[in-house]
């Protein structure tokens, strides 16, 4: 498993929502069709978030970060 820092910028985010088809296990939409992390793995707010990821977990993270077309998503490894 590898830890990550996840964090989303709300500003550049345009709502395209790929990131919650590609791993809806971390993704959703917030009130204003924004992009933040599921409660389970928030960290401090809805746009960040701690993840002991495995294989399949980390493969749809970095999928989402290199998929967003603002480049909102921020992947940082922990461990």
């Amino acid at each position: 498993m590898v830890k990550y820092k996840v964090t989303i910028d709300k500003d550049a985010c345009i709502g395209d929502g790929i990131c919650i088809s590609i791993c809806p296990e971390v993704f959703e939409f917030d009130d204003e069709g924004k992009a933040r992390i599921i409660e389970n793995y928030r960290a401090g707010n809805d746009y960040e978030g701690e993840i002991d990821a495995d294989e399949n977990l980390e493969n749809c993270l970095t999928q989402a970060e290199s998929m967003c077309p603002t480049q909102a998503i921020k992947l940082f490894k922990l461990e």
